[in-house]
This record gives C-alpha cells, sequence and structure tokens, in this order.
C-alpha cells in the first residue's frame, strides 16, 4: 500500500512537471506618459491642459513640472512631419499658465509664467502682515519670465482690503530673494 501512494504521488509529480510549457511573450513597448493632460492642437500652437489634481504642483514649480512631466525630444519626433523651428509649447492649469519656447533641437530658450491667487511665500507672507496690519489678502497674481531656465523677471502683484481702503502692491520676486520659478 504505501509502494503505491508513492508511486502515485510519483506518476502525479512527473505530469505535473512536464505539463508546464514555457511560453514566449512577444516584446512589449511601455511607455512612461506621468503628465496625464487633455492636448489640443489649434494650427501649429499645441496647449496642454493640466488636471486640476496636479494644478498646485504646476503652479508651485512650472519649470521643474514640465521637465518632469514633458519630454521635448519625443514632443519634436512626434511632430517631424511638420519641420518646425521653433516650438511654443503651452501649459496651462486653473489658476495660471507656463508658455515655453523651444528650438529646434529643443533647447529652452525662454519662458512666460502667469498664475492667479498663488500662496505668498512664507517670508513675503510674513513682511506684508507685518507692514499692512489689518489688512485682508484678497487677490495675488505672480508673472515671471525666464531665459533659458534662468530666471529674468518675476513680480507678485497683491491686492489688500481694510474695508473701503484697498492697497495694491508690486514686488520684485528676484529683489527680494522669493519666486515661484526658483531653479
Amino acid at each position: 500500500m504505501k509502494t503505491l501512494i508513492i508511486s502515485i504521488i510519483f506518476i502525479l509529480t512527473a505530469t505535473v512537471l512536464s505539463a508546464q510549457e514555457v511560453t514566449v511573450l512577444d516584446e512589449a513597448r511601455l511607455f512612461y506618459a506621468p503628465l496625464n493632460v487633455v492636448i489640443t492642437q489649434d494650427g501649429d500652437s499645441y496647449v496642454y491642459n493640466i488636471k486640476e489634481s496636479q494644478s498646485r504642483q504646476f503652479a508651485r514649480d512650472p519649470i521643474g513640472f514640465m521637465k518632469a512631466n514633458f519630454d521635448i525630444q519625443s514632443f519634436i519626433t512626434h511632430t517631424a512631419d511638420k519641420k518646425y523651428h521653433a516650438y511654443l509649447v503651452t501649459f496651462k492649469s486653473s489658476n495660471g499658465s507656463l508658455e515655453a519656447d523651444f528650438d529646434s533641437k529643443g533647447r529652452l530658450l525662454e519662458t512666460r509664467q502667469q498664475f492667479k491667487n498663488v500662496i505668498l511665500p512664507a517670508n513675503l507672507r510674513s513682511d506684508v502682515h507685518k507692514a499692512y496690519q489689518g489688512y485682508t489678502l484678497t487677490k495675488t497674481k505672480y508673472t515671471a519670465r525666464t531665459k533659458g531656465e534662468i530666471l529674468a523677471n518675476a513680480k507678485y502683484k497683491i491686492r489688500l482690503e481694510n474695508g473701503k481702503d484697498k492697497q495694491h502692491l508690486k514686488i520684485d520676486a528676484i529683489s527680494s530673494g522669493v519666486g515661484v520659478a526658483v531653479n
């Protein structure tokens, strides 16, 4: 009896092992597309509409976001049939936009950024609060320009209200040492 059970186990094991075949799969191509956006094209203009879930990250560091989520070389390859000598790519979110100019080789020439209702950097927020006690911050706007990746111009426009009294401030983000587009 013992021999019969051992023989059955041996036969079942041999059957199971011989029944397994090696399946060779074809090559699979995987693409990493971290920027989950809606792309619209109007003539030669390409606009990437950034989803609401990523808009805060985009507003915090637009150039860093573009570098992490957009591959200009892949974009140039996909539009190679049009033979552009320069590329203007716009990234838009609900609270702002970034326009990036690239040359035909994919080098970043300049950017223009505009964001509304941005959160001011902590030190700037503290300075404004100390200087304008009793005022409420009602509106902020941030604009910046870069040459290549170097920040050339950056400004905050701030609107403060205290009842009927209103104050409009323009703060140069470069000279104050703060900015959204720091590299």
